[in-house]
């Protein structure tokens, strides 16, 4: 196996890959990239068995090959060489990598032995704009279980309906839902995502190109899915179980609503946090003063102190309110909104808190509330 690439491609293919590479592997070569040379391509592949990556590079191919090499020790000496061409030779399992100044030689493990990654089909389930991918996952899978305790819980529900798809995240503390309209009716139920794998793909997306797309290959007789973005494929494994009846927790009336500015809220969250992360569950007192148009936030810590700090809201409706939330879910409920203003709904103190963005009627987030002392 010989080639010659560039070192700002290896560089930047060798981290993308090693995000998926595991840190505490339960065998050696997971702790290895595979490097695939073929034609005037060098594909290059990382996996922790939950979560799989391949990214495939341009590169002058001289011969063709395949062999593993350790991910973090290769991406951190090809990152300290400057721009330029490198070459790659194997020579008898040792890997050398050089260029005019520099020549290392690199310990490998056969190809043999590393794990199959999935690979996308001929034909995508689903298409979408990257940057309408983004702005729905990231606004779901903030709610996502990070312990599995209960897997279903640290994943995002696909669920298609007709022509729309609709995902889902929940943790037991707190709900976000997102409907998409799609094109045309896809022959799909639902599919449970792990969060994490998700994120990954999250990371090399740019929101801001609305002409990149995002394919989605539902691989069903491997119970894995693909998602393809660029020149980079991501993995993982379909989450079997049954997932929550969220629609059973999405309000359907109110007794409470008002609407706030995002801005506000958020510098004010800000202030009452220094005291709320000091308290068990972050907890935060949430009041509705509707004779002066109010909402009253406020957190003591015993033995350091206490805030309250007061902000205005408009068109208010309902009776005089206080309950508590986390406020750590408060303001990650914030980075959700995309608009300037947030719309609060609650049936009572001790029911879930509705969170709605007038920019977007297409999603809801809910909050549960904390028992006052």
């Amino acid at each position: 196996m010989k080639l010659s690439i560039l070192q700002e491609n290896l560089s930047r293919g060798l981290s993308q890959v090693s995000k998926a590479v595991s840190n505490k592997p339960s065998i050696p070569i997971l702790s290895n990239v595979l490097l695939t040379v073929k034609k005037d391509t060098v594909k290059l592949s990382g996996t922790d068995l939950e979560i799989g990556m391949n990214i495939n590079l341009p590169a002058e191919v001289i011969s063709d090959g395949s062999i593993t090499i350790n991910a973090k020790l290769t991406s951190e000496f090809v990152l300290s060489l400057p721009a330029g061409k490198l070459t790659l030779e194997l020579t008898d399992n040792v890997l050398n990598i050089s260029n005019d100044q520099t020549s290392s030689k690199f310990s490998t493990i056969s190809a043999e032995d590393f794990p199959i990654i999935p690979v996308s089909s001929d034909e995508p389930t689903l298409i979408m704009k990257g940057s309408d991918f983004f702005k729905a996952v990231s606004k779901t899978v903030v709610s996502a279980a990070l312990d599995d305790s209960r897997p279903v819980l640290t994943g995002i529900l696909f669920e298609f309906n007709e022509k729309f798809l609709t995902l889902v995240g929940v943790d037991g503390f707190r709900l976000s839902k997102k409907l998409i309209e799609l094109e045309k009716k896809l022959d799909q139920d639902k599919l449970i995502i792990p969060a994490k794998a998700l994120n990954e793909v999250l990371r090399v997306i740019d929101p801001t190109d609305s002409k990149e797309e995002v394919k989605i290959y539902v691989l069903k007789d491997k119970n894995q899915v693909v998602f393809a973005y660029k020149e980079l494929e991501i993995s993982t494994r379909l989450i079997e179980g049954e997932f929550p009846d969220y629609k059973s927790i999405l309000p359907s009336t109110h007794s409470v609503k008002f609407t706030m500015s995002k801005d506000h809220f958020s510098s004010d969250m800000k202030i009452v946090n220094v005291f709320a992360k000091n308290v068990i569950g972050n907890k935060t007192v949430f009041e509705v003063n509707k004779t002066e148009g109010m909402l009253v936030l406020s957190s003591s810590a015993p033995e350091l102190g206490e805030n309250k700090t007061k902000m205005e809201i408009s068109d208010v409706e309902g009776d005089e309110f206080k309950t508590a939330y986390n406020a750590r879910y408060l303001m990650n409920m914030i980075g959700t909104i995309e608009g300037d203003e947030i719309v609060f709904e609650s049936n009572g103190p001790t029911l879930p808190a509705v969170f709605k963005d007038p920019l977007d009627t297409n999603f809801t987030h809910i909050v549960m509330p904390m028992k006052l002392d």
